[in-house]
């Protein structure tokens, strides 16, 4: 299992990059398949455990189902019994396990994994779901939860990082229209105003990127670089509204992200799960609001 961590560098414009790529699937080793059985099985021990019922023909369910009869075609070498739909699908559920399994102990658990099959996780539908909703609030707790363990789910806003001496919210929002732009920026500082002084917006942009379609690029430095690009298009279009909420201090950093299924058909693995954070923040923050984002960027880059 193929594994690049992030590289950040400065950009333009008081922008972050990650200049890196970090994937973080294979779908071309018999270890790997049976390393996604393994994860769908652990989800499925997950729920039952807490006696939550995981109906098979749910969107996940559906997933993990596929996860294992991927495996099963693939042990027994019954190359007819494998598509790239399959295997695509095999991709979403990995990406799905790394912010679901580290649930386990947390206080509110049981509510997440009835939120998640409340809606599609097909990442490549294009349509409103409170499962993705639920599920991006996740994945920015867990990646994050892989740089410190000060990370916390807790409403409001969505996710909570403590320092001991202070606290970052951070509002979790998905885009699936670019009409509303400005009433999701509002919502988060209502989210975050409700208990503390100034937070995060962390945008995911994955229901903006071409439906049912994969990165096909030479290189993934090129793929890194084409998802940095959708990043600052967004930015740059939604400019105003971004300056007008960080400008008022509520908002003190804009992370934009987004994940695609990328196809380099010259390296090994070809498929990865590739996604990519822009950082966005802008000059002239009062000194202990930047002193707090540098604590939080310091986490994250290192």
């Amino acid at each position: 299992m193929k594994r690049v961590g992030q590289i950040w560098s400065p950009g333009p414009s008081n922008i972050l990059v990650p200049t890196g790529i970090f994937s973080d699937s294979s779908i071309r080793s018999k270890s790997t398949f049976l390393e996604i059985k393994g994860r769908a099985e652990a989800i499925e021990d997950l729920y039952a455990n807490l006696g939550v019922r995981l109906p098979p023909d749910s969107g996940l369910g559906g997933m993990i189902q596929n996860a294992k009869e991927l495996w099963e075609s693939w042990f027994l070498d019954n190359t007819s019994g494998q598509t790239y739909e399959m295997l695509f699908m095999a991709m979403h559920l990995d990406r799905i396990a790394e912010a679901i399994l580290p649930l386990k102990g947390e206080q509110k658990q049981v509510q997440y994994l009835r939120d998640l099959l409340s809606g599609t996780l097909d990442f490549f539908e294009r349509e409103p779901s409170h499962a993705k909703n639920v599920f991006w609030e996740l994945e920015i707790w867990s990646r994050l939860r892989k740089k410190t363990k000060q990370v916390f789910l807790r409403e409001p806003p969505d996710v909570v990082v403590d320092f001991g001496d202070s606290h970052i919210g951070i509002a979790c929002k998905k885009i699936y229209s670019e009409r509303h732009v400005q009433n999701v920026l509002s919502e988060a500082v209502n989210q975050i105003q409700k208990e503390y002084e100034f937070g995060i917006v962390a945008v995911n942009i994955d229901d903006l990127l071409p439906a049912k379609a994969t990165l096909n690029l030479n290189s993934s430095k090129a793929v890194a670089e084409r998802l940095n690009q959708y990043n600052q298009e967004f930015l740059q279009k939604h400019g105003r509204h971004f300056r007008k909420y960080l400008a008022k201090a509520r908002l003190i950093s804009a992370i934009i992200s987004s994940c695609i299924i990328s196809d380099v058909p010259n390296e090994k693995p070809r498929f990865n799960n590739a996604w990519q954070w822009t950082v966005w923040t802008i000059s002239g923050l009062p000194k202990e609001h930047q002193i707090q984002l540098d604590r939080f960027y310091d986490i994250v880059m290192n």
